[in-house]
């Protein structure tokens, strides 16, 4: 029988969320088990995530790596093994609702000009995630992200936005969407997929932009919705890795510029998260839940400042 979707998990030490993502296919995606094919690679965990998946789910087709390779190789790996129509890209951090997947297979098959889809996106608290999509990193919609801009200006004087920054209702095109749930037409992928001198982060925007340049759209559906619990797996990161998040973009930008404006990509980014600290740092004295905020942009300000000073 034809598989219509299938879906790469790149895990890495999140066995009891890969364990969730992977219940939420079997229980919520609106497929039947037949037209779907699920492989889950795994990039060297030390928290029994390879054995778990063999034990529990053996219809899973799981590739237990003896390196970290990061997550765009380790999807890259993967890529051969696929026979779906479509290939989805999914994070071992999530939940699927509703028949998410099934929707977003039925707006594919729909759509035959879109290239990659993506979709809704919550946070555990039933937030919108604005990281979901959003426009490519220009200096301007950079300094109206970091800047708070987008909350001060008028809709009208703002560039497209770094980042979602509204919850629509209607399906829209964006220049990228988030790695953590991408759909992609696999014949619009001739058989590949990352950048492989991208570790982790950026290779979303990077692939987005290649088959966009190839003629395929890239579109932000609101109808299918997905939980994610983002950032579990770069907690216990340490070291470079932790630069990844961002390095990625940055890296993206330059491929894009060419290296023009780099240094005030780099200043931007260091005194967004700066400005961020002293006012988060400052609210937190009469909200204290925005002293979280304040530590982690503090920690972001510290890895930009790395990144400019070197």
């Amino acid at each position: 029988m034809t598989i219509d979707v299938s879906i790469i998990i790149v895990n890495w030490n999140v066995r009891e969320l890969l364990r969730g993502c992977l219940q939420s296919l079997r229980d919520a995606s609106g497929m039947p088990a037949e037209r779907m094919q699920v492989i889950v690679v795994d990039n060297a965990s030390a928290d029994g995530s390879a054995a778990m998946v063999a034990a529990e789910f053996p219809e899973v087709t799981l590739l237990a790596n003896a390196d970290n390779l990061g997550f765009g190789r380790a999807n890259n790996q993967a890529l051969p093994l696929c026979t779906g129509r479509h290939v989805l890209l999914l994070n071992p951090d999530t939940l699927v609702l509703d028949g998410a997947v099934a929707r977003m297979r039925t707006l594919m098959d729909a759509q035959p000009g879109v290239s990659v889809m993506g979709c809704r996106l919550l946070n555990g608290d039933g937030t919108l995630q604005r990281w979901t999509g959003g426009a490519y990193p220009r200096l301007a919609n950079l300094v109206n992200h970091y800047f708070f801009l987008d909350r001060l200006l008028p809709a009208r004087w703002r560039p497209m936005p770094l980042y979602l920054d509204r919850d629509v209702a209607d399906d829209m095109a964006v220049d990228w969407v988030s790695g953590a749930c991408m759909m992609l037409r696999a014949s619009a992928l001739q058989g590949k997929l990352f950048n492989p001198d991208y570790f982790m982060y950026g290779e979303d925007m990077e692939l987005c932009h290649r088959l966009k340049m190839a003629g395929g759209a890239v579109i932000y559906t609101p109808r299918a919705t997905i939980v994610h619990f983002q950032g579990e797996s770069m907690k216990q990161q340490q070291g470079e890795v932790l630069l990844s998040s961002l390095k990625g973009p940055r890296q993206f930008y330059r491929q894009m510029r060419g290296g023009r404006g780099l240094a005030l990509y780099d200043l931007v980014t260091w005194a967004g998260f700066g400005l961020r600290w002293c006012l988060f740092g400052i609210g937190g004295w009469l909200k204290p839940g925005l002293r979280t905020k304040a530590d982690s942009s503090r920690d972001l300000m510290r890895r930009a400042w790395r990144i400019l000073t070197t």
